[in-house]
Formats: C-alpha cells, structure tokens, sequence
C-alpha cells in the first residue's frame, strides 16, 4: 500500500531551520555534556562548557520561538494535502485523530500493516512532541542552577535548595540528558517507521509523491504519481 504524500507545506522552511538547529544543538550538548561529566580529556573542559552554555541558550531560545511560530505559521493538518491551518492545531487533538491511540500503537508496534488515516502527526508523537519544550525548559532551568554567573540568583538558588543542593541538581541535569537521547531514538523512529520520506522533506525539504489525502471527508481521494 501506498503511504500519503510528503508535501512542503507540512513543513514550511522556518521550521526546516529550527528543526536543523535544535538537531545540532542537542548532538553537541549531549556530546559537551559527556565531556563535562567524564572529563576524559582535562584540556577540553573550558571550550565543552562554553560550547554547551551556548547551545543551551540556542536550545532553550530556538524553542521559544518555533513554540510562538505555531500560532503565526501555517502547516499542512495532515500528510496528503496541501491544505494549511495554523501548526498549533496539528500539534492538539485533531478530529481525524478520534478515538486512533491504540490503533496508532499498533502501527508503530508493527500489529498493525496499514497506516491509521489521520492527522499529520500520530496520537504517540503528539504525544512525545508537546513534552519535549517542556523538558528544554526544565534542562535550562537546571542548567541556569549550575551555571556560575546564575547559580547564586534567589530563583535558581531556591530549586537547588528544593531538590537538596548542587549535587542533587548536578544528577538531576545528568540523567535528563538520558531522557534526550531516548526521546531522540523515539523521535527518530516514530518519523521514519514508514520510509526516510518524511526526514527527507524535514532536512532537506525534499517532496514525495503518495496518496492524495482530503481532511473534510477523511479519505483518500486519489495518487500523486510524482517525485518532485
């Protein structure tokens, strides 16, 4: 069976952007956060931490950003279409998502063969991608709470406090890194269960012919045969 068609309006090329920043922003302070943990290699302590305060700022601010462009930027509700509404509504409960969460898992488990027909994204990564600003904001929050020039403000000297001092939050902003990497996996996953199409057009922008998808009656309503 045919999968939808992968069209540019799904992803507009601001979130193209803020896609590739976000991506190169968590490889490198996964990357600089190891580093600072296991100070394997002591002469490269100075520019780890300055590389992963920065990209925490590029993180935390790049998400603040495509979280406001969903009220202004316009995508595709589903794949299948070039219809556009605004991007937060394909971010919330969607009627052609009604009553789909199990058979979405299903899908992704792979008891299902046919893909649910329903919204641009899955019940699953609706899911996963409205937690995922709120895991930025806590990273930095914590990060803040580390951080020399921040660590003694009333605000973060307070949750230090909370949590049981710097140690605590040290751990605390360890293993949320994990959460990260794991929520990286799943995206990954989640995008590219049914071909490399939709990475394809996130990257590079790339467009995929498929089947013609018409969100008013719910249904298939014809093929694009092209690859453009």
């Amino acid at each position: 069976m045919a999968h939808l068609a992968h069209y540019r309006e799904a992803h507009p090329m601001i979130f193209v952007v803020t896609h590739w920043i976000n991506l190169i922003a968590m490889i490198l302070l996964i990357v600089t956060g190891f580093c600072i943990h296991f100070p394997f290699w002591p002469m490269f302590m100075g520019i780890a931490r300055g590389v992963h305060v920065f990209f925490g700022f590029v993180l935390f601010l790049n998400c603040v950003f495509r979280v406001i462009a969903a009220f202004f930027v316009k995508t595709s509700p589903t794949g299948g279409t070039r219809e556009q509404v605004p991007d937060y509504k394909t971010w919330l409960p969607q009627k052609d998502n009604r009553h789909q969460a199990l058979e979405w898992i299903k899908y992704y488990l792979f008891l299902r063969k046919t893909h649910p027909l329903g919204a641009k994204l899955g019940v699953p990564q609706k899911i996963s991608y409205l937690l995922i600003p709120f895991l930025i904001v806590a990273m930095f929050w914590t990060g803040l709470c580390l951080w020399a020039p921040t660590m003694a403000a009333a605000p973060m000297a307070a949750t230090t406090n909370l949590v049981g001092g710097l140690m605590s939050m040290r751990i605390i902003h360890y293993f949320g890194m994990y959460v990260f990497i794991i929520f990286m996996f799943i995206h990954i996953y989640l995008a590219n269960v049914e071909g490399f199409a939709p990475t394809k057009l996130m990257f590079i922008h790339k467009e995929h012919g498929g089947l013609i998808y018409a969100p008013e009656v719910h249904d298939i309503v014809g093929e694009d045969l092209e690859t453009h």
